[in-house]
């Protein structure tokens, strides 16, 4: 047996032989998955608001009781509401510039009944005062212009922050859009129906809907795809430009722009488009720009000077002198109109708010996950930007 005085010896030079070994050793930072991409439109557009509209909330919520639920559940409550309030009267036309609050008065007090156009806006109005962005859209078949009447169709998208894309609900119908466990938008539809696999789309129509109108099902979702797919032509939202609200249609099955409705002008101009990215404006978005800390050795000239490296292969066998170290420094661009702050969380860690737009990532050996998101002054969380990054 080793005397005691020795064996420390033999275990310190062991430690500084493996702490030098491991000192020598390159430690690499690779991302290995994330969303962290920059938008080609990246700008909120403007015109696109969420409205402080705090006498339409206290209406709604007299009447509704909405459980506390997340998107698109929310959503959901939201529109099966919107749909009981009155059956549909595809000929009175609410006075230009009727407010929401207005309509349902009318709806509860006089028993007046509204079109597509109506539901959708309440829909939109009701969630936009709830701080979620949301929009009614038009639906227009391809011979719109001259094809007679019945060629159009109003319904709502809404900006989801827990899926990060747009979702489509109809409240004339209480009726949304599935496929594979996704929730659909218009132009998702489309692309399915270009695909021949219309049939694949599950049109669901909410449950309370269906019981007080004495639906089937599987009837009402039969006959919702054969009336929604004449109205795939265009798309219609609406962009604020050079001061002015203007319609914006993405052309879907349409191959040429139609300038008239139904045979009749407009005062509205309009622009035509067929990316997708215009249309479909991501919302609420962060974006991270990061870079890898330089260590405390990082003059390459030194360095080459110093150890004597002439070729790649001596460069390689050095670069762990002068390798960037596991520190992460992050900066944060948000898109949210009604920002407030971000939060962070840092693997199965609790989210945390922070001060500021930066924030100092300390890797550990092994795999590393990052996550930031805004919220805004409502409380709405944005969606989630998340980077991997294995350091080893």
């Amino acid at each position: 047996m080793l005397p005691m005085n020795l064996a420390k010896c033999f275990i310190l030079l062991f430690s500084f032989i493996a702490f030098s070994s491991s000192c020598n050793e390159l430690k690499k930072i690779e991302v290995t998955a994330t969303n962290n991409f920059q938008s080609s439109t990246f700008a909120h557009p403007k015109g696109l608001e969420t409205t402080q509209n705090p006498k339409l909330s206290a209406y709604v919520f007299e009447r509704a009781k909405f459980q506390n639920l997340s998107d698109p559940q929310l959503f959901i409550q939201v529109m099966d509401w919107v749909a009981s309030q009155w059956q549909h009267d595809g000929f009175n036309q609410a006075p230009h510039g009727m407010s929401s609050l207005e309509i349902l008065k009318n709806v509860h007090e006089r028993g007046e009944r509204y079109r597509c156009v109506e539901y959708g806006k309440v829909m939109a109005d009701i969630l936009s005062a709830m701080g979620h962005y949301s929009r009614t859209v038009g639906l227009q078949s391809s011979d719109v212009a001259y094809g007679g009447w019945g060629k159009g169709h109003v319904a709502a998208e809404v900006w989801s922050n827990s899926l990060n894309k747009w979702v489509f609900f109809d409240p004339q119908f209480s009726i949304y859009a599935m496929n594979e466990g996704e929730y659909l938008n218009i132009y998702d539809i489309h692309l399915l129906k270009a695909k021949g696999k219309l049939e694949q789309i599950d049109f669901i129509t909410t449950s309370k809907y269906a019981s007080a109108n004495n639906l089937d099902h599987a009837v009402a979702a039969k006959e919702y795809k054969l009336f929604l797919s004449n109205y795939l032509g265009f798309h219609v939202s609406s962009v604020f430009i050079n001061g002015e609200y203007q319609n914006l249609y993405l052309m879907m099955e349409s191959k040429a722009p139609a300038l008239t409705f139904q045979g009749m002008g407009r005062t509205t101009q309009s622009l035509f488009t067929d990316s997708f990215d215009i249309a479909y404006p991501k919302l609420n978005q962060v974006v991270v720009s990061l870079s890898a800390l330089p260590n405390e050795n990082s003059n390459v000239q030194q360095i080459f000077k110093e150890y004597g490296i002439k070729t790649e292969e001596q460069y390689i066998d050095n670069m762990w002198r002068f390798a960037a170290k596991g520190e992460i420094a992050m900066s944060f661009n948000t898109n949210m109109k009604n920002f407030k702050s971000y939060q962070v969380k840092i693997g199965n860690g609790i989210w945390e708010q922070i001060d500021g737009e930066e924030f100092l990532w300390n890797l550990s050996l092994g795999e590393n996950v990052f996550q930031v998101r805004s919220m805004s002054t409502s409380n709405v969380y944005g969606p989630t930007t998340f980077i991997e990054i294995m350091y080893y």
